[in-house]
């Protein structure tokens, strides 16, 4: 009976670790952007786009939906409250498994955005750009979940481990998707609103970003130059950059029926793409410019 006791008793001091823990990484630290830090509790402030947006030129891709983001302050309240239970000694599902799911999800979005900032050309690891807060959190999100008291069958606790990052991660895939798939016509058959050579457009951009972000944003441009990477990704996707000597470039993401065009492609072959601009981004700590285009096509006129 005092073995049984003792063993409660270590799980529920366990359990008031892991949601202190919780409670005091969601406002540190997570992530490192370029030198800009963004803290865990960043989506819940709406301060994540916006440092987004600001430095990197990714907006929220659904600014009608910004107020859902309000539902991760549950994260902070709930963790409170399985503290203030576990020191009464009461049952603290199911609010320990909310705000462990939560956290998990929270954590998988962190990393996926993270990851296509890289692709922008914004840091080149994501565990080096994660802080030790967002590890922390992880560590006490899925610890809160295994020590809840819970039936004997361990599944309702996997389920909640799982839930969140699979909601997570199906989540932000379908908005990338989304993003890709955004009616702009077959890119083939639009008329080109600018016509220049990848030296020139990356000469304007980092001559002045803040206009030509301005000039070019959202516009179908026809770029001519030399290849000086080709990427082909197992999923069909593919991508084309243009870059100077500086290091600064233009990235083309191809429509997967251009895949057989592109593995024709050599590097220092001269290329003709049409695409949307996305805009640029400058790395303070490269010194360079990434410019993006999405649903890229070969120009069939060239």
């Amino acid at each position: 009976m005092t073995q049984s006791t003792n063993k409660k008793s270590l799980i529920s001091w366990l359990h008031l670790f892991f949601a202190g823990a919780l409670l005091i990484t969601f406002f540190l630290p997570w992530v490192s952007w370029d030198g800009h830090l963004v803290t865990g509790s960043a989506m819940a402030t709406g301060d994540f786009f916006a440092i987004s947006e600001a430095n990197f030129k990714l907006a929220n891709p659904f600014p009608k939906l910004s107020f859902t983001f309000y539902a991760f302050w549950l994260i902070p309240v709930l963790a409170a409250i399985a503290v203030a239970f576990v020191l009464l000694k009461r049952n603290t599902i199911p609010f320990s498994y909310i705000a462990g799911a939560m956290s998990l999800a929270l954590f998988v979005v962190y990393f996926l955005f993270t990851k296509t900032l890289i692709d922008l050309g914004v840091g080149k690891d994501v565990f080096a750009m994660l802080k030790p807060a967002a590890y922390l959190h992880v560590l006490a999100a899925a610890g809160m979940i295994i020590t809840s008291a819970s039936p004997k069958s361990l599944l309702p606790k996997l389920f909640w481990l799982l839930i969140g990052p699979v909601i997570a991660y199906a989540g932000y895939k379908f908005g990338e998707k989304y993003i890709m798939s955004e009616t702009f016509g077959d890119s083939k058959d639009v008329k080109a609103d600018y016509t220049l050579t990848a030296d020139d457009l990356i000469k304007e951009f980092v001559g002045n970003d803040t206009a030509t972000n301005r000039k070019y944003l959202d516009k179908m441009l026809v770029i001519n130059g030399t290849a000086s990477s080709i990427e082909l990704k197992e999923d069909s996707t593919s991508t084309i950059s243009f870059s100077d000597s500086t290091g600064s470039y233009a990235i083309f993401s191809l429509e997967k029926n251009q895949y057989e065009k592109v593995k024709s492609i050599k590097q220092g072959d001269a290329v003709s793409l049409k695409g949307v601009c996305s805009g640029s981004i400058f790395s303070e700590i490269l010194g360079t410019t990434a410019i993006t285009f999405k649903r890229a096509t070969f120009n069939s006129t060239k």
